[in-house]
Formats: C-alpha cells, sequence, structure tokens
C-alpha cells in the first residue's frame, strides 16, 4: 500500500478533478454557502447527521457511504477483473479530520486540502475494496461528487447507510441533524 497524501492547494485541486474527468460538474457540487453551527466546540468532530447514513451499506459494485461512532467512511468496488477508475470530492465549510485511506494500491489519490475543506480521490480499483475514513469537524452538511472511469456515477450504484439508501442526484449533500 501506498498513500499519497498531500496538502493540496487550490490549483493542485483543481488538477486532480480535472484529471478525473468531472471537472465541469464540481463547480456546482456543495460550493453553496454555509457556516460552521454556532454552537460548534473545537472537541466536535463529529456532530449528529441524519439516521439514513447510519450503519454500513451491503458490499455491492460501486461506492458505499455511511456514518457511524468512528466517523464517516467511503469504499468503492466493482464485479470485473478489469480495473475500473473512481474518483470523487466531497467539500464542506466545516474540516476533514483524522483522514486515513483503507487498502490503496501505488497509484491511488487520497488528498486533503490545505483548508480543510474538501477531500479528493482517485483510486483504481480492480475488485478489492479500496477507500477512505474520516470525521467532519463542525461540518454543517457534506457534499459529494462521485465518478467512475470519468463518468458522474449513476445513483443506483450509490449505496448510503445501513438501508443502501441512493441519493436523487450526483453530485448530492447531507446534511447534519443538529
Amino acid at each position: 500500500m501506498n498513500l499519497k497524501k498531500i496538502a493540496m492547494s487550490g490549483a493542485l485541486s483543481a488538477a486532480l478533478v480535472a484529471s478525473s474527468g468531472v471537472g465541469a460538474v464540481v463547480a456546482g457540487a456543495a460550493t453553496n454557502p454555509g457556516a460552521a453551527p454556532a454552537t460548534c466546540l473545537p472537541a466536535d468532530h463529529d456532530g449528529s447527521w441524519p439516521g439514513a447514513a447510519a450503519g454500513r451499506p451491503a458490499r455491492d459494485p460501486g461506492v458505499r457511504v455511511w456514518h457511524d461512532a468512528t466517523g464517516w467512511h467511503v469504499r468503492v468496488t466493482h464485479n470485473t477483473l478489469h480495473d475500473r477508475v473512481f474518483s470523487g470530492v466531497i467539500r464542506t465549510t466545516g474540516e476533514f479530520i483524522d483522514v486515513h485511506a483503507v487498502r490503496l494500491e501505488k497509484n491511488d489519490y487520497l488528498v486533503v486540502g490545505a483548508d480543510h475543506h474538501s477531500l479528493a480521490f482517485r483510486f483504481n480499483n480492480y475488485g478489492g475494496t479500496d477507500g477512505f475514513d474520516f470525521y467532519a469537524k463542525c461540518a454543517p452538511y457534506l457534499g459529494f461528487l462521485f465518478a467512475s472511469d470519468g463518468h458522474v456515477m449513476p445513483t443506483a450504484r450509490i449505496s448510503i447507510g445501513e438501508d443502501a439508501h441512493h441519493p436523487l442526484s450526483d453530485p448530492f449533500r447531507i446534511t447534519r441533524t443538529a
């Protein structure tokens, strides 16, 4: 496993997103203004999130997103022998902290923005499971955008929470409940 995690400048972020083939969509993906909750405390690592995001979805092809007592989790996989490139961007006005990669290979990238408001990834997936975990400190929302082989991910291939809910669109947003 070779993780490349670096502080990301605006130019590097744009280059990574552009290389994923989803640059035009990212501009509108969760860039709506929003401030961190007024009650956010320095020790607030995660806060309350919708119950629909709770619990790990069953393994299925595509992207799985869930939240639990240990934070947020994103996993990608597919069912063929050929490699597939999964990429994405997650944005917030809060901060991404304690970001940890899970089973990445040498050409995979997981990049946290210098301001900690963005997280971008690009995984060459060979049928196993790649992913990452993180906390969203003082985040009023998380805005997600996922792609597969340079195309925006079909919502049927995005599973959220134990009940494997699908978002209505990609990009999509999950908002804190408190």
